[in-house]
C-alpha cells in the first residue's frame, strides 16, 4: 500500500474506502459464519455417534427388522448436518461476492484518482498508473485473503 501511496498519493484515499468497506462486510461476515461453523458442528456429532451405535447393534437391528427406521433416522441427521454446511458455503459465497464488490469499488477509484491526476498535473506516467493498478489489484486480493481466512482480527 505504501508503494501505490508513493506512486499516487491520491490512492490513500480509495484505500480507506476500501477498509472501511472491507471491515463492514467481515463484521457481518464474522459473526455468522462463527454461529453456523457452530451450527454445524453441534449437528455433525449426531451422524457419527448413529453411525457408531448402528455399527455396534447391526446384528440386533436386522434381527428385529428395523432397517428402514434406522435408515430414516439417519438420513434425519444427515439432512441436519447438510442444511447447516450449505448455509456455510452460501455465507462464504455471500461473504465473496461483497468483497469483490468492495475491491471493484476499490480498483476503480485507484483508476479515476489515477487518470485524474495525469490529466489534470501529469505527474503520474502510464506505465506508473498500470503499477498502481497491478499493485491494488494484488493488495484487494491479498486483503480479501485475509480477511477471509480470519488472519486479520478485525
Amino acid at each position: 500500500m505504501i508503494f501505490v501511496g508513493i506512486l499516487n498519493i491520491w490512492s490513500f484515499i480509495p484505500a480507506v474506502i476500501g477498509m472501511i468497506g472491507m471491515v463492514i462486510v467481515r463484521h457481518h461476515f464474522a459473526a455468522c459464519s462463527r454461529d453456523l461453523k457452530r451450527l454445524e458442528g453441534a449437528n455433525q456429532s449426531p451422524i457419527y455417534s448413529y453411525l457408531s451405535s448402528t455399527i455396534n447393534g447391526l446384528k440386533v437391528i436386522r434381527s428385529h427388522h428395523v432397517e428402514q427406521m434406522c435408515s430414516k433416522e439417519f438420513l434425519s441427521h444427515l439432512s441436519n448436518y447438510t442444511q447447516a454446511f450449505f448455509l456455510i458455503v452460501v455465507t462464504e459465497r455471500w461473504a465473496a461476492m461483497r468483497f469483490d464488490g468492495v475491491s471493484l469499488i476499490f480498483v476503480t477509484l485507484v483508476t479515476f484518482s489515477s487518470m485524474f491526476v495525469r490529466m489534470y498535473s501529469q505527474q503520474i506516467s502510464t506505465a506508473d498508473i498500470a503499477l498502481t493498478l497491478s499493485f491494488a489489484l494484488t493488495l484487494m486480493g491479498l486483503v480479501q485473503w485475509t480477511i477471509r481466512f480470519g488472519f486479520l482480527k478485525i
